[in-house]
């Protein structure tokens, strides 16, 4: 039989074991212990006091003060989520938002990162350092942390390969300048008989990352990449080990691009989220120029830069889109943008603001505050290089505000030399649309009527035909699949609806093409705004496009069966595809990868990613939904992303290493 200061004691090791250890136990839990076992009214009580040991009274004194502290600033937190964050995390039913068990789910790290440099640093703001903290801890009920690359990640051998740009093999987000996602045998180093005998070769886990947004450029035996926090990493593709790391300022979304300048040096150019464009010596690790290229406050970058002779193109999106769903923010002001520069000196060569002229005041909302228009249409993707038109192409998104404009949801041609606009062709009229529309409160900076939301998110593909004609093929999130004829200003030559479409895609991220077909991902989410096409049903899967028609060659639905039980899966595929001669690859939401036949969909090959895996860095890992760019092929290797913890999808933190076996 146990006295009463055993149990009290024991009760006090069980309250600290409880959720596992002592730094990732539930404040709200302790205090609500301490309460059931009357510690409070045991420690006030100077008989018993007397009776104890006087260290454990200091112990248990202590471990009070620091539950009362604890609790405290558990309730702050709650508070602080109550009044910021409850009305669009706690419903989700935009599809938009991630609900309070996606956020769980989450590194307290990767939501700090998000109020402070992501897409919620407008939220953010008005937070100092320790309450961002706060509130990552009490959604994730878990200790923040900043965790470091061990020393047994990084390269015990110097390489033996000097850089070569002749050995560059894949860069950029679409892997040419042209952003058609495909891969020469040559260049692949895979063919379709090999693809059956796949096996992971490596896998590199981010420190406590979320989501893998990373496009590795491979350099011989070098690849590198970014992540949300904004480290450059160069690894070796044999092994994974790190050979250099760089910190930029804030995360990284898109592809780190290569070249050697007049001299021979190597350098790496990159943006970071704040448009924060660099240029960096990869030999001596220095930064040999950065500059800051979007002009509005709330400016940022979401795709890829593209790299052409001595300039560097940069597409410009926004959260004001974010912004505005904060009623007391005089909405809105910002344009999306194309920005050039001289990849010697990092000087503006011209800056294409895709809004013509600046907003003018266009009324107040329901609580006065000043209204802007137009606003909106980011470039939320990589710009296309068109090198014997000498003109770049991008995608555009919806307005912010009304009156919208013939530039939003829209491809458009802009002159390579000057920044002018040569063209613009619209997919969806009239789309205004910001994160107030998804919630049924503080809906005052909602554009009336709400548009449905459906940008062109992916890099348009320039494809030469088999009839030597070229084309550009564009996927929109309406679902709708543009052929567009570069030489008639954008007139369409034939259009394709795969799917429904909705605010997360019909066509999210990108397609890939062969020269005869075109590969669309469709991921058909239901986080419809506005039902455009109410008898359409939803039909996630892949497709492939007649590139001289238009018509659907073949489809292959999205698996169903395999989001049974687990939460934050959808059987869609909402990545971009990559295809090599007689095979497509492309992720699914559900945590895949697949490679399909070209000829007629048949899977060839299937991996699932959602499990933990054993990394060669030494950071934990685990997989969850593919999403974002596509798949990496080069060199006989498959570099695929796994983990996307947006949107209320699963979180991950991988690069997965595929490859053939030696024989």
């Amino acid at each position: 039989m146990i006295t009463g200061i055993e149990f009290k004691e024991t009760e006090m090791k069980a309250i600290a074991m409880r959720m596992g250890t002592g730094e990732d136990i539930s404040h709200q839990s302790i205090h609500a212990s301490w309460r059931q076992c009357s510690c409070i009214t045991l420690i006030s009580s100077t008989k018993w006091m007397r009776n104890i040991n006087s260290v454990l009274a200091v112990f248990l004194l202590n471990l009070l003060t620091t539950a009362q502290s604890a609790y405290a600033q558990q309730s702050e937190a709650a508070r602080i989520f109550e009044e910021s964050c409850a009305e669009c995390h706690s419903s989700a039913q935009s599809g938009r938002t991630p609900s309070v068990f996606s956020l769980s789910s989450l590194s307290p790290r990767a939501i700090v990162s998000a109020l402070e440099d992501g897409i919620m640093q407008s939220e953010g703001a008005v937070l100092s350092h320790d309450q961002r903290i706060m509130l990552a801890e009490f959604l994730t009920r878990r200790s923040y942390s900043e965790t470091t690359l061990p020393e047994t990640a990084f390269c015990s051998e110097p390489s033996t390969q000097a850089f070569d740009i002749e050995l560059v093999s894949w860069m950029g987000f679409g892997g040419n300048l042209e952003g058609t996602g495909f891969q020469s045998t040559d260049r692949a180093g895979l063919t379709v008989s090999e693809i059956p005998s796949l096996e992971l070769r490596w896998a590199f886990a981010f420190p406590d990352a979320s989501e893998v947004r990373t496009k590795p450029t491979v350099v011989g035996e070098l690849a590198l990449f970014g992540d949300q926090f904004g480290m450059v990493y160069a690894v070796d593709t044999n092994t994974g080990c790190v050979r250099w790391t760089f910190e930029a300022d804030a995360g990284i979304r898109g592809a780190i691009l290569v070249d050697e300048d007049d001299t021979g040096r190597s350098l790496a150019y990159f943006v970071d989220f704040r448009t924060n464009a660099y240029a960096l010596d990869m030999d001596a690790g220095t930064v040999v120029w950065k500059e800051r290229v979007g002009r509005h406050p709330e400016s940022n970058n979401t795709g890829s830069p593209a790299l052409y002779g001595n300039r560097l193109f940069i597409p410009i999106s926004s959260m004001e889109v974010v912004m505005g769903g904060d009623p007391y923010y005089e909405c809105c002001t910002s344009s999306g943008a194309v920005a050039a520069l001289d990849t010697e000196s990092g000087d503006l060569l011209w800056y294409h603001r895709v809004i013509p002229g600046y907003p003018e005041e266009a009324g107040v909302n329901a609580l006065g505050r000043q209204l802007w228009a137009p606003s909106g249409a980011p470039v939320w993707s990589s710009p296309t290089i068109d090198v014997s038109r000498g003109r770049v192409y991008v995608g555009t998104g919806e307005n912010y505000t009304r009156p919208t404009t013939a530039t939003s949801d829209a491809i458009i041609a802009i002159e390579m030399q000057t920044g002018e606009i040569a063209w613009s062709f619209q997919g969806t009229e009239s789309d205004a649309f910001t994160m107030a529309c998804t919630g049924f409160l503080n809906r005052q900076n909602c554009p009336e009527p709400p548009g449905p939301d459906l940008d062109f998110g992916m890099a348009p593909m320039l494809v030469t035909r088999e009839d030597g004609t070229d084309i550009l093929v564009v996927g929109q999130k309406s679902g709708m699949v543009w052929a567009l004829d570069p030489d008639a200003d954008g007139e369409v030559l034939w259009s394709t609806r795969v799917g429904k479409g909705s605010a997360l895609g019909g066509i999210h991220w990108g397609m890939a093409s062969d020269g005869q077909f075109a590969y669309a991902a469709n991921a058909d989410r239901a986080a419809v705004i506005v039902d455009v096409h109410p008898d359409q049903e939803a039909a996630p899967g892949l497709y492939a496009l007649d590139l001289m028609t238009g018509e659907i060659a073949w489809d292959a639905p999205a698996p169903r069966d395999t989001c049974e039980e687990l939460q934050g899966c959808y059987p869609a595929n909402s990545a971009a595809a990559t295809v090599i001669p007689g095979a497509v690859f492309a992720g699914g939401l559900d945590g895949h990868i697949r490679a399909y036949s070209t000829s007629n969909g048949q899977i060839l090959w299937d991996f699932d990613t959602v499990r933990e895996f054993e990394t060669v860095n030494g950071v934990p890992g685990k997989g969850g939904a593919i999403d974002g760019p596509a798949p990496v092929i080069a060199n006989g290797l498959v570099f695929v992303n796994s983990g996307y913890g947006q949107f209320g999808q699963m979180p991950g933190n991988l690069l997965l290493v595929f490859g053939v076996p030696d024989n």
